[in-house]
């Protein structure tokens, strides 16, 4: 009878244990939250308002990459829609996403857009520098869905 007890106290805190792990697991989830520009810090508003002088900002998301807080901005600058990833501790330039013409992509980009959407017609590129690593950013039609897949210089797909 005592042993059941034990075993039934046993498996109550291991419920309780792993109740609790779950929950903190949970609570651990990527948080990516909007902000106003007020929001931002001093030398972060003040790349912002820097890189998005001649056109609007659209929307600032503040999030946590590598462990440190960074501000996604988004805007239109001379009607083009450009993305800037912006340090929360000093204001730095981490990232940039420009619209490109898909004429301006490697060789090896747009064979493998080519192959993945099988065609080059309608495709809008995008070529985006993060942390000193370069991307490219196709969006186009697969499946009849809209779709976006993204390659390093070589035209590999990033894992």
């Amino acid at each position: 009878m005592q042993t059941q007890i034990s075993r039934f106290i046993i498996a109550a805190m291991l419920a309780v244990g792993m109740a609790g792990l779950v929950a903190g697991c949970a609570s651990t989830k990527k948080q990516d939250v909007r902000v106003s520009l007020a929001e931002l810090p001093g030398a972060a508003r003040a790349t912002v308002e820097k890189v998005t002088a001649a056109g609007q900002v659209d929307q600032i998301t503040k999030e946590v990459e590598k462990g440190k807080t960074v501000y996604d901005v988004e805007a239109t600058v001379g009607g083009k829609h450009l993305e800037f990833l912006i340090a929360d501790a000093d204001g730095a330039v981490l990232g940039t996403e420009v619209p490109i013409a898909f004429s301006e992509l490697p060789a090896p980009v747009s064979a493998a857009a080519e192959k993945y959407f099988g065609t080059t017609a309608g495709l809008k590129a995008m070529k985006g520098v993060e942390y000193g690593e370069t991307s490219y950013e196709i969006e186009g039609t697969k499946n009849g869905k809209t779709a976006e897949v993204t390659f390093d210089p070589t035209g590999k797909r990033p894992r």
